[in-house]
C-alpha cells in the first residue's frame, strides 16, 4: 500500500498510534505536514489566528521532526496551502491509496476530513490525543457528565488505567519513502525571551519531540513534582507549575508519556497530593476533549453549551484596551503584556484576565479565546475553548461562570507587585 502520513497536532514518532498504524499497513509512504492557509488570515475578530510565538515554537518542533525522519531515510514534505487541496493533488500525483491521520474532534478538522472523503479519498483518521482511550470510558461518549466531578469520580471509581507509550516501530526505517521534494519554512522572527516563563529562544525550552522528551526527563527526576500543588499558582519564573502544556498542546509529547513518567515518580520515589495533582490536570484536559466529542459544534457558539444562559455583550473598544493591556487595571495590564511579548501567561494569570474581560469589561468570551489562539504557544483547540466558555458561564461550570475578585487576587498572588513591576512599560 502507498500511504500519505499526514502530520496534524502529533507531532513526534514515539508514542504516535496513528503513525504506527500506518507504518504497520504502508509499504511506501509520504510524510506530509500542511500549515493551512487559513490560518494566515486574520480571524472574525481582525487579527492573526497565529501569532509570532506560536510560530516560532511550531517551526522549531517542524525543523526537528524534519531532522528525526531524514535519519530514518525519510523527509517532511511541508506546504502552506489549503489542506484538502494540497492533500489531494499528492493522491493523485503519487497514486496514494489512503491517507493516515490523526481524529481532531474540531469543527475546521472535522471539515478537512469531510473534504477529503468528499472527494473519494480513503482517509484512516485515528483518536489519539486524549490520555484514556474511548473504548476505557466507563459510559457512552453520549453519556459523558456535564460536571467533571462526576466525570473524574467516574473514572476514578472505575479503576481504569492509561495504556502504556508505544515506541517508534522498527518499520520506520524499512519503508520505502516517497517524497515530493517540497519544503516551505516559515517566516519566523526570533526574539530574546528571557523575560519568559517559558523561553522559547532558549535549548531546554524550544519546540520539539527532543526537547519535550529532556525536559520530562529532568522534571521527574527532579523533587518538583512532590510539590506541585504549592507551586502551580505562582505567576513568573521557569519553576512554578509543570510547563508541559507547549510540548503536549502540539503533539511533540503524548499525555500518556507524562502519566508514564508520573507514575514511574510515584512508584520510585513518593506519591502524595501534588502528584495526584498533576494527574488531575490530565483528566481535565481529557475532559474537554471528550466535551467536544460529545457537543460538537456547540462549543462555538455565543451561548455556549447552553447549560447556563449567560449574557453575552461585547465592547470593542474596551476588548482592544484589554489585548494592548491598556486598560485601568495594572495587574491585569501586567499579564496582557507579558502573553504578547512571549505567547505564555500563568494558568492562574489566564483566569484573572479572562474574567476580567468578560465581567468587568462586558466582551465576548470568544473574542478573548480568539485573542489567546493567536497568542499561546500551548494553544489547544479543547481546553481553549472550554476554558473560556467555563469562566464566562457558557461551559460546564456548574455554578454558571466565574467573577474573580481582581483586587484579592492580586492580593493573593502578588502582594508586593513584582509581578506587575516586572510587565510595566512605564
Amino acid at each position: 500500500m502507498r500511504s500519505i502520513y499526514w502530520f496534524r497536532n502529533d507531532l513526534r514518532l514515539n508514542d504516535n498510534l496513528s503513525l504506527n498504524l500506518a507504518l504497520a499497513k504502508s509499504d511506501a509512504i509520504l510524510f506530509v505536514y500542511v500549515h493551512d492557509i487559513a490560518n494566515e488570515k486574520n480571524c472574525p475578530w481582525g487579527f492573526e489566528r497565529l501569532g509570532q510565538h506560536r510560530r516560532l515554537f511550531l517551526s522549531q518542533g517542524l525543523a526537528e521532526l524534519e531532522e528525526k525522519l531524514s535519519k530514518s531515510g525519510h523527509s517532511l514534505n511541508t506546504y502552506v496551502d489549503d489542506s484538502v487541496t494540497v492533500l489531494a493533488d499528492l493522491v493523485k500525483k503519487h497514486k496514494i491509496d489512503t491517507i493516515f491521520c490523526e481524529s481532531i474532534a474540531s469543527y475546521d478538522e472535522a471539515k478537512q476530513i469531510e473534504g477529503l472523503k468528499a472527494q473519494g479519498i480513503n482517509v484512516n483518521s485515528l483518536w489519539q490525543s486524549s490520555l484514556f482511550s474511548n473504548d476505557q470510558l466507563p459510559f457512552d461518549i453520549n453519556d459523558l457528565p456535564n460536571v467533571f466531578t462526576n466525570f473524574r469520580k467516574a473514572i476514578e471509581l472505575s479503576g481504569i488505567k492509561p495504556n502504556k507509550p508505544v515506541n517508534t516501530p522498527e518499520k520506520l526505517f524499512n519503508t520505502d519513502s516517497i517524497t515530493d521534494n517540497h519544503l516551505v519554512l516559515f517566516n519566523v522572527k526570533t526574539i530574546d525571551y528571557q523575560k519568559s516563563s517559558f523561553p522559547i529562544s532558549y535549548k531546554d525550552f524550544m519546540g520539539g519531540e527532543k526537547a519535550g522528551i529532556s525536559y520530562l526527563k529532568k522534571y521527574f527526576n527532579s523533587e518538583k513534582p512532590s510539590t506541585y500543588k504549592k507551586t502551580r499558582n505562582e505567576l513568573m519564573g521557569i519553576n512554578f507549575s509543570t510547563k508541559m502544556s507547549p510540548w503536549l498542546s502540539n503533539g511533540f509529547l503524548s499525555s500518556r508519556q507524562i502519566f508514564n513518567f508520573l507514575e514511574d515518580y510515584e512508584n520510585k520515589k513518593t506519591k502524595n497530593e501534588s502528584t495526584y495533582w498533576i494527574f488531575f490536570e490530565l483528566m481535565w484536559r481529557d475532559y474537554f476533549r471528550f466535551i467536544f466529542k460529545k457537543f460538537g459544534n456547540n462549543i462555538f457558539h455565543k451561548q455556549g453549551l447552553k447549560f447556563f444562559k449567560a449574557k453575552v455583550e461585547h465592547s470593542t473598544n474596551n476588548f482592544n484596551l484589554w489585548m494592548a493591556g491598556e486598560t485601568k487595571n495594572e495587574f491585569i495590564n501586567a499579564g496582557m503584556v507579558e502573553l504578547k511579548e512571549t505567547g505564555f501567561l500563568s494558568n492562574r494569570m489566564r483566569q484573572i484576565v479572562a474574567s476580567y474581560l468578560v465581567n468587568e469589561l462586558a466582551c465576548d468570551w470568544r473574542a478573548g479565546a480568539a485573542w489567546f489562539e493567536s497568542q499561546l504557544i500551548d494553544y489547544d483547540v479543547y481546553s481553549n475553548q472550554c476554558n473560556w466558555a467555563y469562566i464566562a458561564g457558557c461551559g460546564t461550570d456548574p455554578r454558571g461562570g466565574r467573577h474573580f475578585n481582581i483586587d484579592k487576587q492580586r492580593e493573593a498572588y502578588d502582594p508586593q507587585s513584582k509581578y506587575v513591576k516586572f510587565w510595566s512599560r512605564s
